[in-house]
């Protein structure tokens, strides 16, 4: 009876043994797991922050020639809204105000590039991803300037410029447009 007892008590240690070590295992590869989930942000951080660094490249070469400036703001816009792609399922990595200067910048691109169908979808994303408004050094309205610029040619009574928050640049402008499409 003694060996049986023996056999049993060998049995159970290997069990017991055996167990032991799928729970370290268990522990082991949740471990990997959130280690690799830890370096896929990282690269996805890395890889938006020169996004954006090559957006913004576009954008000053846009700015600093005549000849290609309209296809180079296009670039530039498509950069910048694609960048914020990378990390739309992490999106607390950047500060909120900075995604938001670099969505303005994609959709004033397209604007200067002229594309007014993509600014206008991307102002749309905007206006649901942010519930904020940014406000230029003038005291002007981000969101009220890129309506008026969307807007300006329906007879929505917001052309009339007084009443929204533009900047004297835009209202300006858009007064001229407005003068010469009459004449």
């Amino acid at each position: 009876m003694k060996i049986k007892n023996y056999k049993l008590i060998i049995i159970a240690f290997t069990c017991a043994t055996l167990s032991a070590c799928n729970v370290i295992d268990n522990n082991q590869s949740a471990r990997i797991q959130t280690k690799i989930n830890d370096i896929k942000i990282s690269n996805n951080l890395r890889s938006y922050l020169e996004c954006i660094e090559d957006g913004k490249k576009f954008d000053y070469l846009a700015s600093s020639r005549n000849s290609e400036a309209d296809s180079l703001y296009n670039k530039s816009a498509k950069i910048l809204h694609d960048c914020d792609l990378l990390i739309r399922e992490n999106s607390y990595m950047i500060d909120e105000s900075e995604r938001m200067k670099n969505a303005a910048l994609s959709i004033q691109n397209y604007i200067k590039a002229g594309n007014f169908i993509q600014a206008s979808l991307n102002f749309q994303d905007f206006q649901n991803t942010f519930d904020k408004d940014l406000v230029y050094r003038d005291g002007s309205s981000f969101t009220e300037n890129v309506k008026t610029i969307l807007n300006h040619n329906s007879a929505n009574p917001l052309n009339k410029f007084a009443l929204t928050n533009n900047s004297r640049l835009v209202r300006s402008e858009l007064k001229r447009a407005n003068y010469w499409s009459k004449n």
